[in-house]
């Protein structure tokens, strides 16, 4: 991939994130929505019991799964510092 379209990306990236964190902050508003928002965040879709063999690289897709995880945590925080904020 080119350096051009590697920016390009991240930008649109950014802006999609950007976007998540004001949407799930104006949700988060309804008492509902924010229990379940902070249900999510609590909640780990990474599979933890993948230590069978302690000496194996762990798979790809464990990884993978990791960073989304991580992402999904680190957007709702945001979302919900900016609640706090207009409170």
């Amino acid at each position: 991939m080119a350096i051009d379209d590697t920016i390009h990306l991240e930008g649109r990236i950014n802006a999609h994130r950007r976007l998540l964190v004001e949407l799930i902050s104006v949700m988060a508003a309804i008492p509902a929505a924010r229990e379940a928002l902070v249900a999510m965040a609590r909640d780990n879709e990474t599979v933890i019991d993948h230590e069978e063999d302690p000496g194996s690289d762990p798979d790809p897709a464990f990884a993978a799964q990791q960073i989304a995880d991580d992402e999904l945590r680190a957007i709702l925080k945001a979302a919900m510092a900016r609640l706090e904020t207009r409170l």
